[in-house]
Formats: C-alpha cells, sequence, structure tokens
C-alpha cells in the first residue's frame, strides 16, 4: 500500500526564491541592453524577443519535466526537426491536419520509447536519449533523402507569426503550456511523484510512487513538446530542416539550470525555467546587437551561464 506523499512536495518550489532571483536577473539584463545597445526598449523588440524564446522556451518546458525527476533528454534537438520535416512531407499530400497530427505522433512515440529505454532496458537517460536523437537524425536524413519539403501551413503561420491584442500568439501558446505544467508539476499528484522521484527513486519506490507512469508522462510530455516547438518554427520559417532543433539541445537544458532548477531533480520551479529561457534569448540578441562575431557570442554566452550557475550557487550556500 502506497504511503501517502506530502502535500507540499512540489509546493515547496512555489516558496524557491532561486526562480525569483532568475526574473531578478532577467530585469537587470533587460535594463543592461536598453542602456547600451539601440532598439531594446520598443515595442517591436519586445514582441520579437518573447515570439523568438517562445521556441525555446515550450521545448524547456517538456525539458524541465524530465530534469525534475533527475534525467535528462538529449534528443529534444531531433524531435523539433522531425516533427516539422515530417509535418511538411506529409501535408505536401495528405493536408496540413493530417500532418500536424502525423508530426505530433511521431513525436509522441520518440518520448515512449525513451521511457521504455529508461525505465525497462535501464539505460542512463543521457545514453538513451542521445542514441534515440541520433537514430531519429539519421532516419530522417533517409526518409528525406537530405531535401526536406518547405510548407506553408495556415494554423501553423498564425500560431508563430500572428498576434492577440499585439501579444505574439506564439508566446500566448507557450503561456498556456506554462500555465498547464504549474498545475502538473506544482499542484497535482503527478507532481509530488516527479519531485519524490528527482529526490530519491530509491525512497520513492519504497513509498509505492509509480516510477513506470510518471517515466512515461515526463519523456513522452517532453518529446511532445520539443514537436509542438517543432510545429510552429514550422510556422515561422515555412521551411523545415534536418538541423533546425540543434541550436535548442542544450539551450533548453542551460533554461531549465538557469532557472534555478537543480539539474539532479528534486528542486526547482517551472517559472524559473520561463525566466531562463527569456533571460538566454535576450542575451544571444544582445550579444549579435553589439556585431560580435559567432565565435566570440558563443564564448561569451557560455561564460555567462558559468557565471550566473556560480551565483546561483554561491546563493545556496548562503
Amino acid at each position: 500500500m502506497m504511503t501517502a506523499l506530502p502535500r507540499t512536495a512540489g509546493l515547496r518550489a512555489l516558496r524557491d526564491h532561486r526562480a525569483a532571483w532568475a526574473f531578478g536577473v532577467l530585469l537587470v539584463t533587460w535594463a543592461a541592453a536598453i542602456l547600451f545597445a539601440n532598439g531594446f526598449d520598443s515595442v517591436s523588440s519586445v514582441r520579437y524577443l518573447t515570439q523568438t524564446a517562445s521556441f525555446l522556451g515550450i521545448i524547456a518546458i517538456g525539458q524541465t519535466l524530465v530534469v525534475m525527476m533527475s534525467g535528462i533528454d538529449l534528443s529534444v534537438s531531433s524531435v523539433v526537426a522531425l516533427s516539422a520535416v515530417v509535418c511538411a512531407q506529409v501535408s505536401a499530400g495528405h493536408g496540413g491536419a493530417a500532418g500536424i497530427l502525423v508530426g505530433l505522433a511521431v513525436s509522441l512515440l520518440v518520448g515512449l520509447v525513451n521511457a521504455v529505454g529508461v525505465l525497462w532496458l535501464r539505460v542512463p537517460p543521457m545514453v538513451m536519449t542521445l542514441a534515440t536523437g541520433t537514430i531519429v537524425a539519421g532516419s530522417l536524413l533517409v526518409y528525406t533523402n537530405g531535401s526536406p519539403k518547405s510548407a506553408k501551413i495556415g494554423l501553423l503561420d498564425s500560431l508563430a507569426n500572428d498576434r492577440v491584442a499585439g501579444i505574439p500568439l506564439a508566446f500566448v501558446l507557450w503561456l498556456a503550456i506554462t500555465a498547464v505544467a504549474v498545475w502538473l508539476l506544482h499542484a497535482s499528484r503527478v507532481g509530488r511523484y516527479v519531485f519524490a522521484l528527482g529526490t530519491s527513486q530509491e525512497a520513492s519506490r519504497a513509498s509505492g510512487v509509480p516510477l513506470g507512469v510518471t517515466t512515461f508522462i515526463a519523456y513522452g510530455a517532453c518529446a511532445l513538446l520539443a514537436g509542438v516547438a517543432g510545429l510552429v518554427l514550422l510556422g515561422f520559417t515555412a521551411t523545415s530542416s534536418l538541423t533546425m532543433g540543434n541550436p535548442y539541445q542544450l539551450l533548453s537544458i542551460a533554461s531549465v539550470v538557469l532557472g534555478g532548477t537543480s539539474i539532479l531533480g528534486g528542486r526547482g520551479h517551472v517559472l524559473g525555467t520561463v525566466a531562463g529561457a527569456l533571460l538566454l534569448t535576450l542575451l544571444t540578441a544582445l550579444l549579435t546587437a553589439w556585431n560580435l562575431s559567432e565565435g566570440v557570442r558563443q564564448m561569451t554566452l557560455g561564460l555567462l551561464i558559468i557565471a550566473l550557475l556560480l551565483a546561483y550557487a554561491r546563493e545556496r550556500r548562503t
């Protein structure tokens, strides 16, 4: 018989000030961008930044679910490309609706395969998801013969580019997904299971936590959200690419960690991930505005991430 989990298992994160700290860093960075670069105080700049941050943010929400339970998903970049490429290919012959449904279905399937490998084959999450992502990338190359199709689908174009009361619809979609994730992780039984497994799998199993169901939900949702992001990116660019998801693999993990979630699991908040995704998008735009070379931008962004993580570590000890 399962021992009752404390109802505060997920709610403790609501009082965790590391998420608030992430929003504080975001505001300071935005103020610096306004002072030291041109255009960051304009409405159009804010709209563009929130729109482009939404693509990363949707993926990072799914990554948060996995990291919270001390896992990781290195297949998200391949799933982003999988969803977009398959949707474009299928929609060319069967219409946009069929393309969207098939794109989401194959994305979810990858997540379920990841869960099977982690849960039943006992392959470490990093190894399992990296292998799955590599297989997916190779399969896409064979499927498209190296030449994925383009597609302009009305629904995806609207999701990516339209606005509601001046707010990008992609950002509205991200906020809606965030609201569901906040409820799931911080106010539901599934969330208490995720936090418990992230804290100690052995103790959680002894308490009767359903490891299988929770693992399938986490990895399935992570892949499904990566698929959603791939579809929105397809709507944004009207083209699919075998490498379109590559920038989001490590950035999604960095968003989670910068948002205050422990990479070891069991501690953090979804709202912190929102701040982390916005912060990384803003930093990237700021470095680009300063006309730095790609190599210098990457080095600078990496050093800034390390500095922020060291600050978090110091804050946690105090």
